[in-house]
């Protein structure tokens, strides 16, 4: 598979709603698909399949569920974060309301469920199940970390690959279980760590003012990420500050300019280290399935991640 064969499988990939409802429902799901993603994850179960000796026609019904799984889960994230743009576009929950967005996020899961049914292979659907289970239950204690006086690296990491891995861990999964491969705790892993560095790179995004909407959205909802928490671990005296503002986000942030490029190179080391170990892996798998020209499309996918925040690396917000 060469890079050109892989983007035109994704354009050919069909997400619409094809069902007829007697409300605008659908016709207002479509208008949210054709704003366009970025389709990483299809884009990884088609890659996934090939090291498995998959074509991607083999696996679109697959590579649909888990785009349309995602996109239920940022519509349902949208209410939770009252947030009125993505991509630049609007919100549904914005165009309409939250009551109409979560009903439309819950049609989009319902369609997915339906369509993997009709596959006839119960454990693909009960993984994605478990998947979409993580989903909420990450959601959950995102939640609850806002009223924690205390956050940990730990908890940021639990919540990411439940919220963002496990989702790409049935990327990983999915196309070795249907060749029957045995080791799928190792792909499963694997996907889990890939939605690691999404979320740090999500969060070092957060703060440059890049993403369509204001920077600091997640302290400013009361919830520590991965950047402001490396701002304390490097500068334990604006442990007290950061909290405060955690707590009220009222006035200036506590940091300075300088300390949070510090804590943004760190979080980018990081990303670094969790990037070589699933580079490792994937090399491994290739390796394995004489499948070697596949490391370098999957490097660059990995790569990509990293560019949502590098091309601005050097133009960070000024204080």
């Amino acid at each position: 598979m060469q890079l050109q064969e892989l983007k035109l499988s994704l354009d050919e990939l069909k997400l619409d709603m094809t069902a007829k409802t007697c409300s605008n429902l659908t016709h207002d799901l479509n208008d949210l698909i054709h704003a366009g993603g970025k389709k990483f994850r299809p884009g990884l179960m088609f890659l996934m399949g090939e090291v498995f000796g998959f074509k991607p026609q083999e696996l679109t019904t697959y590579a649909r569920a888990i785009e349309l799984t995602h996109l239920a889960s940022l519509v349902h994230d949208d209410v939770i974060d009252e947030s009125h743009s993505r991509r630049n576009h609007p919100t549904l929950n914005s165009l309409r309301n939250n009551t109409t967005a979560i009903l439309a996020g819950d049609y989009l899961l319902a369609t997915i469920m339906g369509e993997l049914a009709q596959k006839n292979n119960n454990e693909i659907l009960i993984d994605l199940t478990k998947s979409i289970q993580d989903l909420a239950d990450g959601e959950w204690l995102q939640y609850d970390l806002k009223k924690k006086t205390e956050v940990r690296v730990e908890d940021l990491e639990q919540i990411a690959i439940k919220k963002t891995g496990s989702l790409i861990r049935w990327c990983c999964t999915t196309p070795a279980k249907l060749a029957k491969y045995p080791d799928i705790a190792t792909l499963g892993i694997l996907g889990e760590k890939v939605g690691l560095i999404f979320q740090m790179a999500d969060d070092i995004v957060d703060g440059l003012n890049t993403s369509g909407r204001p920077p600091f959205q997640d302290i400013i909802n009361g919830q520590l990420n991965y950047v402001t928490l490396k701002l304390i671990e490097l500068n334990p005296a604006l442990k007290e500050s950061l909290y405060a503002f955690k707590a009220k986000s009222e006035g200036e942030v506590p940091w300075g300019l300088d300390q949070y490029q510090a804590a943004i190179k760190g979080v980018h080391e990081d990303i670094n280290t969790e990037k070589n170990k699933v580079l490792t892996t994937f090399k491994n798998l290739c390796t394995q399935k004489n499948k070697e020209d596949l490391y370098f499309l999957f490097e660059g996918m990995i790569n990509k991640i990293q560019g949502n925040y590098l091309s601005f690396f050097e133009n960070l917000p000024h204080s």
